[in-house]
């Protein structure tokens, strides 16, 4: 790896281009405001403000052998699922093809996969069958059919970490009221996980296209983990009430959270990548009072 792009420097792009930095890796980031770059340059981290919806890519710097596609649906529905992950990406693809990149990484999703009921799913499993899903898969599409050498699409569990876990921001706001579903398993990862696995999903494997699972491989229910933040937090066992206001998944894109455990052994075995939190409590106690704590 000689120097690489990220394209999109949000939550895991951001941690992705500092681990590259920290490597020796020349790298370079790609974001939509002058903030962001603004923010990333004072972080003495390289980017550039670009529009990825933009028709000419040719401003961007061409000198790359490593692309990373980190889009971002921000959230939205089905439409800003297609931008993101379908268009962005195959705009992505065309780029890094045209100035010769040797690898290139997507940040795909395990919001692929639709299985409900507790079963377990792997790289094999069905995937896709409604909008939001299949815009992701057509992302994944692009980069396997691209003809650049190595081709990973990474599908990533429930990102969270500092600054990102909305029961933990609910209830530090007074919140004590869970809705929507809460006896589903949720699949986790760390956002310093996420970045860690873009590293290796760079660095190793054969030639090709891969695709792998990443996840913190323990998943827990809504309502453990919601049961768990509050005893930490010193507040009352919260109440659920599915009728009530889901989370920022439901308010922003109304897609339901099916209940499935994503097998995320693969990426273990091929690549020899390990999360550094062993499950979700592990990751959020530097973020509660008394820091590092164990689950229950």
């Amino acid at each position: 790896m000689r120097r690489a792009v990220i394209l999109g420097c949000g939550y895991v792009g951001a941690r992705v281009l500092r681990l590259l930095r920290d490597r020796g890796v020349s790298s370079f980031g790609v974001v939509r405001s002058v903030g962001s770059r603004d923010a990333l340059a004072a972080a003495g981290l390289d980017a550039v403000a670009f529009d990825l919806d933009a028709a000419d890519w040719s401003a961007l710097p061409r000198d790359f052998d490593c692309v990373v596609c980190a889009a971002s649906a921000g959230g939205g529905g089905p439409e800003a699922y297609a931008a993101a992950y379908d268009f962005r990406v195959r705009r992505a693809v065309e780029w890094a093809r045209a100035i010769g990149a040797e690898r290139f990484v997507f940040t795909s999703s395990t919001g692929v996969y639709r299985q409900d009921g507790g079963v377990t799913v792997d790289e094999d499993s069905p995937a896709g069958g409604d909008l939001a899903s299949d815009a992701i898969l057509a992302g994944e599409a692009a980069a396997a059919g691209s003809g650049i050498a190595f081709t990973r699409a990474l599908r990533f569990g429930g990102l969270y970490g500092p600054g990102r876990h909305y029961l933990l921001d609910a209830f530090r706001r007074g919140e004590t009221v869970v809705g929507g579903r809460s006896d589903h398993l949720i699949n986790y990862l760390h956002g310093d996980d996420a970045a860690s696995s873009v590293i290796a999903a760079l660095e190793g494997g054969p030639p090709g296209h891969r695709t792998y699972n990443v996840t913190d491989g323990r998943p827990v229910t809504k309502a453990e983990l919601a049961r768990w933040i509050a005893l930490r937090l010193g507040l009352p066992p919260p109440a659920f009430v599915p009728e009530a206001e889901a989370g920022p998944r439901m308010r922003k894109g109304g897609r339901t959270q099916p209940s499935r455990r994503v097998d995320a052994s693969k990426i273990a075995a091929e690549l020899g990548w390990k999360p550094l939190y062993a499950d979700v409590y592990a990751g959020l106690g530097p973020c509660l009072p008394g820091g590092a704590v164990t689950g229950p």
